[in-house]
């Protein structure tokens, strides 16, 4: 089975694949831009993006997007990350909760599916916090500052195969349910 994915993002492409393929799901990443509902619900976000991705491309799709959720900020960035990292970028979210200590936060994934007539969603979340400085090599944006206690490293800090465990098991819900 081929499935679209709605990025050209290398990142998440791999995430997807190193997960979907043992299913014998293929991911075929492609670009599609169409405009973010603005919602404070995640899960609201995705069944939008889906739906207008399908509209272009017209085949079964997934879509993914994941968020940023400081605690003691009131789960802000939250949806809007990216934003957040666009306009602040690590340093703003480091200057946001310095004196936070411990300043506890979630990393969610939302993935989105559609075969057109119906839309599923599938939710995951890593829990841990941010500190106050950058660490790592093996990610970008957030992954440098989301400290993992159970693994005593960031993100950015851990293998591709220990961030998909951090991350929990949203693409091991999407594939079961595309292969059941």
């Amino acid at each position: 089975m081929e499935l679209i994915f709605t990025t050209t993002n290398e990142y998440k492409i791999k995430s997807a694949d190193s997960v979907l393929s043992r299913y014998g799901i293929n991911v075929a990443g492609r670009e599609v831009e169409v405009p973010e509902l603005q919602t404070s619900d995640p899960e609201e976000v995705i069944k939008d993006k889906v739906a207008k991705c399908y509209e272009i491309v017209k085949q079964p799709l997934i879509a993914m997007d994941s968020g940023l959720f400081i605690e003691p900020l009131g789960g802000f960035p939250g949806v809007y990350t990216k934003y957040a990292l666009k306009t602040l970028g690590e340093d703003g979210l480091i200057n946001l909760t310095k004196h936070i200590s411990p300043c506890p936060a979630y990393v969610q994934r939302m993935i989105g599916y559609t075969d057109g007539f119906i839309i599923k969603t599938f939710s995951s979340r890593g829990y841990g916090e941010i500190i106050p400085e950058k660490r790592g090599e093996n990610g970008m944006n957030y992954d440098l500052i989301f400290y993992v206690p159970s693994e005593g490293k960031t993100l950015a800090e851990l293998t591709h195969e220990q961030q998909v465990a951090v991350w929990g098991d949203a693409w091991d819900n999407l594939a079961l349910y595309l292969t059941s």
